[in-house]
């Protein structure tokens, strides 16, 4: 009953929000990538894909069997939606009793999808990280190779999806080797010296290591070494600390155990992956995925870049981590007025959080900071459990999954760190901060319920509001947007009147006659039923140089464009614009303004 109730708030709470909200360029991408499937095309090879291209063709199949609208998406992402519930629930059970763990789900359901419940990728991948992470738990409690084979497979198709899967791929090896020592040391033998495979994780470490540097280095400031590093840095010290405990078994015997755990998971995982790549090879993208896939995510690096917050603040997420250990250790009149008093902080924190920029700060960073944060705890909890007799229970693999898991899924906000990418990872994030809380031997219920309360009305009604905190409040859907396209889907007001004046203009005008729409304009093409005439989604990302070439050679092509669509508010393709506008103003002699739009035609 518990659990039931949890999975119909969650479902109502999604479904108010459901058509609420969109980003233009996101829409735009979801549907103009399904569309050129529809039409004979292949992502990469074809047209630029900014995922690995698995979602395109899934959004394409529904478009094909349902009618091409973008609602038909987000009810598709609702079916993903009602079966994580249910796996986020049955994590928090692994450590939890019913109330907590329902208490759990309910912040992990408030901190994602239904803030931004378009049909994103990455929703996707958190979808099947969670799937994984579960078979994994599963296996921890009953060891058996089915579990390893659906928790690879959870990671293969998440990578269909987007690559970043490679990080839950990653932190589930990680797990592999936390596993082994354990089992390596609960034998009844005496100690063994095990140098060869001692080599073997230290050198898979390093490799580790540097590549997390190398991944953030380009841009990298503190805190993308705080956020992105730190985390990763955390677990390798804690597998090389956990050798100082000699094993009780010989190099080939650890070898042996660690092998029989990664092999069914990667061969599970290279499934879907290999005959992903087998079709691009059939139809001769094969290359043209790999560089979409390898090579051009290296460059929007230097093109799209947002560092997460500094060290400064993580005060709100350490501050308030002490404040809950140190409650939990006071007893009687103490411990009562100082549960007590931080209720009523939070309380008075989420009620000034729309109106005062400091609670809003405070409130989030509290949230966001955390995962650092829970690196340290985390790294604290397992070494001094090393120091025991008895090591690496089950419960502490099921913690050391959850650490890993949520550390390197949490790279998936790098390198654009906006709060909407923290809720990508912030439901794995709640996780492992339940299983820390439930190891305390004495939880201050009171104030437990009080942040469980405070985390699920917060999102609710800040961030999902869009308040930032007194400055002010984003509009985000209050209009509906009416065009055959789009379904019942609500955006700002701007957006709404501004499309649906543009929209039916640029059809009407370009009829069957190739148009073009620029810079970082997916959502025109799409929204307009009119055909891309180049493989860019968005000119931002383009080589300058290249990209003055390929529109020269497109806008000067005699008797083909009649109708360019210029936007002219872009910051991110400020230099594109420009070189669009010295090519299209001189041939193009009549035009339009619309909102942050011009028009221009041509006889």
């Amino acid at each position: 009953m518990i659990f039931l109730l949890v999975w119909l708030l969650s479902a109502a709470y999604l479904g108010i929000n459901l058509n609420k909200g969109w980003n233009q360029y996101d829409e735009g991408t979801l549907g103009q990538t399904a569309e050129r499937i529809l039409h004979g095309e292949m992502p990469h090879r074809d047209f630029h894909d900014p995922y690995t291209g698995g979602l395109a063709y899934t959004n394409a199949a529904i478009f094909k069997f349902f009618g091409i609208n973008l609602f038909w998406l987000r009810l598709f992402l609702v079916v993903f939606f009602l079966a994580w519930v249910p796996a986020i629930y049955v994590l928090a059970r692994q450590f939890l009793n019913p109330w907590p763990a329902a208490a759990v789900t309910l912040v992990a359901v408030a901190w994602s999808v239904p803030n931004y419940p378009a049909a994103m990728p990455s929703w996707f991948n958190l979808f099947f990280a969670t799937f994984g992470t579960l078979a994994l738990a599963k296996y921890v409690r009953r060891p058996a190779v089915p579990w390893l084979v659906i928790a690879g497979l959870c990671g293969g198709l998440s990578f269909l999806f987007k690559s970043v899967a490679l990080y839950y791929l990653a932190a589930a090896l990680l797990f592999f080797v936390y596993r082994e020592q354990s089992l390596s040391r609960n034998e009844s033998a005496p100690p063994r010296r095990t140098a060869l495979y001692l080599a073997f994780l230290t050198l898979c470490l390093s490799i580790f290591i540097a590549t997390l540097t190398k991944l953030v280095f380009v841009i990298g400031g503190t805190p993308e070494y705080l956020h992105f590093v730190f985390p990763g840095l955390a677990i390798a010290l804690l597998l090389i600390f956990r050798e100082h405990i000699p094993p009780l078994v010989s190099n080939w015997s650890r070898f042996r155990a660690l092998f029989q755990m990664a092999a069914p998971f990667l061969i599970a995982s290279a499934v879907p992956i290999v005959l992903f790549f087998f079709f691009y090879r059939y139809h001769s993208g094969l290359g043209s995925l790999m560089n979409g896939l390898f090579v051009a995510p290296l460059l929007r690096v230097f093109y799209f870049q947002r560092e997460p917050p500094g060290l400064v603040f993580e005060y709100p997420a350490v501050i308030a981590t002490l404040l809950i250990l140190e409650t939990a250790k006071l007893r009687g009149q103490p411990r009562r007025v100082l549960s007590i008093f931080l209720v009523a902080l939070a309380a008075l924190l989420l009620l000034t959080s729309r109106s005062q920029d400091v609670s809003y700060i405070v409130a989030l960073q509290s949230a966001w900071g955390i995962i650092p944060v829970l690196a340290v705890t985390t790294l604290f909890v397992l070494s001094k459990k090393d120091q025991l007799p008895e090591t690496g229970s089950e419960n502490d693999q099921v913690l050391f999954l959850l650490f890993t898991i949520t550390a390197l899924f949490s790279l998936i906000q790098f390198p654009y760190a906006q709060v909407i990418y923290f809720c990508y990872g912030a439901p794995l994030a709640a996780l492992l901060a339940a299983c820390l809380l439930s190891r305390l031997p004495r939880p201050p219920r009171m104030i437990l319920c009080a942040a469980a309360v405070f985390y699920v009305l917060f999102p609710m009604l800040v961030i999902r509001a869009h308040y930032i905190g007194g400055r002010y409040h984003i509009d985000y859907a209050s209009t509906p947007l009416r065009l055959p396209r789009v379904g019942p889907l609500r955006v700002p007001k701007v957006e709404a009147i501004e499309f649906e004046e543009l929209i039916p203009f640029v059809r009407n005008l370009a009829g069957q006659n190739p148009t073009f729409a620029g810079p970082d304009c997916p959502e025109v093409y799409f929204l307009a039923g009119i055909k891309n005439q180049t493989p860019i989604l968005f000119d931002s990302l383009q080589d300058p140089l290249d990209y003055e070439r390929e529109m020269r050679s497109l806008i000067n092509r005699p008797n083909f464009l009649k109708v360019a669509v210029l936007h002219d508010r872009t910051i991110s393709a400020s230099y594109q614009l420009q070189i669009l506008r010295s090519l299209v103003l001189p041939r193009f002699p009549n035009s339009r303004k619309i909102g942050t739009f011009t028009v221009y035609w041509r006889p």
